[in-house]
């Protein structure tokens, strides 16, 4: 929920699923997304890049 207060772009993203879906399946899918985001960061030992996670690209370089 920081992350969506403190970030326009994170807040403009959920506003963005929130026309596909209703708020709370929004929020869910932004967790389950941050989730997965953690995971890779973790296990590639990268810093939180927030222009790819918010383009949802998977691409490393």
């Amino acid at each position: 929920m920081l992350f969506i207060r403190y970030i326009d772009k994170a807040k403009r993203y959920v506003e963005k699923l929130r026309r596909r879906m209703n708020k709370p399946k929004a929020l869910s899918a932004l967790a389950h997304k941050m989730g997965r985001a953690v995971y890779f960061m973790l296990k590639d030992k990268r810093v939180f890049d927030e222009q790819q996670f918010l383009r949802g690209s998977h691409a490393t370089g």
